[in-house]
């Protein structure tokens, strides 16, 4: 059973000046399965034309000695994606490996002492 988190957007068309696009209606968190995500899809009652993008890995890709590392880590919730992109941002597009390994140290520490 797939799991991650769920984000179910809806095909919007255009109006006006906008153009057609999908427009995110519900968020699922990680706890949840794909089976909710159509529960909730059709409990809404609206016909029209859906997709379900489910998020469970983000790959943080860096040039590292010429060639491309990738790094992996879990987003649970939009909330997680958010303070990613975040991270991304404050640190320049550089991973912050020192600080995590100093976090690291810090609580084997805590939880030892």
């Amino acid at each position: 059973m797939p799991h991650g988190f769920f984000t179910i957007e809806q095909w919007k068309r255009p109006r006006g000046k906008t153009k057609a696009q999908w427009t995110p209606i519900l968020h699922l968190d990680s706890c949840e399965t794909l089976t909710k995500a159509l529960e909730a899809l059709e409990e809404r009652g609206k016909s029209g034309l859906y997709r379900v993008l489910q998020t469970q890995r983000c790959i943080w890709a860096e040039m590292e000695g010429g060639k491309v590392r990738l790094h992996g880590s879990h987003a649970s919730s939009p909330e997680s994606l958010a303070r990613l992109t975040d991270l991304y941002e404050q640190e320049g597009c550089r991973r912050p490996v020192e600080k995590a390994r100093e976090e690291r140290a810090r609580a084997k520490i805590a939880r030892a002492g």
